[in-house]
C-alpha cells in the first residue's frame, strides 16, 4: 500500500485479483477500528471551513433539467471546480442516476472513500481533492458512524459466540457491506468457529453485491464461506428489497437474525421525524406510500426476540447542505424519535454506541 491512495484502494478492495492488496487494506481498517485510537468528529476549524466551501459551492453550482433512461425527470448539477478535480465523489454527487434515486446519498465505491482515510497507509497518500472531499465534515462523521457499526456489531456478536451460542447478523441496505465483512473477519481472526457464524448482506443494487462477493473471495477469512449454495453458515452478499424479502428459495435467508444492522436508511423515510429537508427549503414534498413506521416493521421482523438493532440517527446540520444543493433529501431524526419508532415493537435502547455532529450510533434490544 505504499503508494495506494484512497480511491485506487476503493477500486482494489472490489476489482478481481490482488488478494494480497485486498487483504492488506482490510487488516489496515481493522487494526484502526478494533485497537487504535478511534476517529473524533470535525473539529471547529473543520466546521468553519465547512460553511466557507458550503458557500462556495451554492455560489458556482448550476442545474439544469433532463431525462433519464426510463424517461423519468432528473436533474443534472454542474460545478466546474468539482468537475475539474475529477474526483469520483464530486461526480457521485453532480450526477442523478435516475428519478427513483436522485434524492439518495447512494452507495457503491465512491462512499466508500471515506472509509479508506481511516488507514494511515492510505490516509498519508490522499491528494488534496482526497482531503476536501473525504475529511469534510460530512464525510469525518461517516468514518465515525462506521467505526461505531462495526464495533457494536463485533461486540454484539462476540457475547452470543462466547456464550457458546450461534449468531446470525444481517446488514440491511449495507452498499458494498466493508463493515460487516470486517466484522466477520475479526472474528474468524479471533478463533470463533465460522459454522456458528451467519452474515448476510444486502442492498437492491445487485452491482454492490457482485462487488462484495468479489471482495469476499479474496479474503482468507471468506475465501470458502461467501457460496449460498449447500451452506447454511458463512458469508453471504445478496441483491434485497428491504420491503419485498429475500429469495424464497434461499432457506439460510428466512430465518430471524440475533444482530440487524439498518445504518444510512431511516434518513430516506417520511415520519416520525422533526422535520426534513423540504420542510426546511419550503418545498413540495409529496407523500410516500412507504414510510418509517413500515421499515421499523420490517426491521423488526427480520430481529429475533432479546436480539439486537443497530441504527443511527440524522441530525439536521449544516454541514449536509452541500448535500441538498446536489437534490439529495432528508428527515432529521433524533435520539427520541428512533425510541418513539421502534418502542412499539418492544425495542429498547440499549446503549449509545457513539456520536458525531450529525449521526448518533444507537444499539436496541428486542424483548
Amino acid at each position: 500500500m505504499q503508494n495506494l491512495g484512497p480511491m485506487s484502494a476503493v477500486a482494489a478492495l472490489y476489482a478481481t485479483g490482488r488478494p494480497e492488496l485486498a487483504e492488506a487494506i482490510v487488516a489496515s481498517l481493522s487494526q484502526v477500528i478494533f485497537h487504535d485510537c478511534e476517529a473524533q468528529p470535525a473539529c471547529k476549524k473543520n466546521l468553519f471551513l465547512g460553511r466557507v466551501s458550503q458557500k462556495v459551492v451554492q455560489w458556482t453550482t448550476r442545474s439544469s433539467k433532463s431525462k433519464d433512461e426510463a424517461g423519468g425527470d432528473v436533474t443534472l448539477f454542474r460545478n466546474r471546480l468539482m468537475e475539474q478535480s475529477g474526483h469520483p465523489y464530486a461526480q457521485a454527487l453532480l450526477t442523478s442516476s435516475c428519478q427513483q434515486s436522485a434524492a439518495l446519498v447512494e452507495g457503491g465505491d465512491p462512499m466508500n472513500g471515506p472509509y479508506m482515510m481511516l488507514s494511515p497507509e492510505i490516509r498519508k497518500n490522499g491528494g488534496v481533492w482526497d482531503r476536501i472531499f473525504l475529511d469534510s465534515v460530512q464525510a469525518k462523521d461517516v468514518q465515525v458512524r462506521f467505526i461505531h457499526e462495526t464495533r457494536a456489531t463485533y461486540q454484539a456478536a462476540k457475547r452470543l459466540l462466547g456464550r457458546g451460542e450461534s449468531v446470525r447478523i444481517k446488514a440491511v441496505a449495507a452498499g458494498t457491506g466493508l463493515s460487516l465483512i470486517l466484522v466477520y473477519d475479526k472474528l474468524v481472526r479471533d478463533g470463533f468457529d465460522p459454522k456458528f457464524i451467519t452474515a448476510v448482506i444486502t442492498d437492491r443494487d445487485p452491482a454492490n453485491s457482485e462487488k462484495s462477493n468479489r471482495l469476499l473471495a479474496k479474503l482468507a477469512s471468506t475465501l470458502n464461506t461467501h457460496n449460498l449454495a449447500g451452506h447454511d453458515y458463512g458469508i453471504f452478499a445478496v441483491p434485497e428489497d428491504v420491503f419485498e424479502g429475500p429469495d424464497p428459495r434461499v432457506k439460510v435467508l428466512h430465518l430471524p437474525y440475533d444482530i440487524v444492522t439498518a445504518i444510512g436508511i431511516l434518513e430516506y423515510f417520511q415520519g416520525g421525524s422533526h422535520g426534513t429537508t423540504e420542510q426546511r427549503l419550503m418545498l413540495h414534498e409529496p407523500e410516500e406510500s412507504v414510510t418509517a413506521r413500515d421499515l421499523a416493521a420490517r426491521l423488526g421482523e427480520m430481529t429475533t426476540c432479546c436480539g439486537s438493532l443497530i441504527i443511527n440517527t440524522y441530525r439536521d446540520h449544516a454541514s449536509i447542505r452541500i448535500l441538498e444543493l446536489f437534490g439529495k433529501r432528508f428527515d432529521f431524526r433524533d435520539r427520541t424519535h428512533l425510541l418513539n419508532l421502534l418502542a412499539p415493537l418492544n425495542f429498547r435502547s440499549r446503549h449509545l454506541a457513539g456520536s458525531g455532529h450529525i449521526y448518533d450510533v444507537e444499539v436496541f434490544e428486542k424483548s
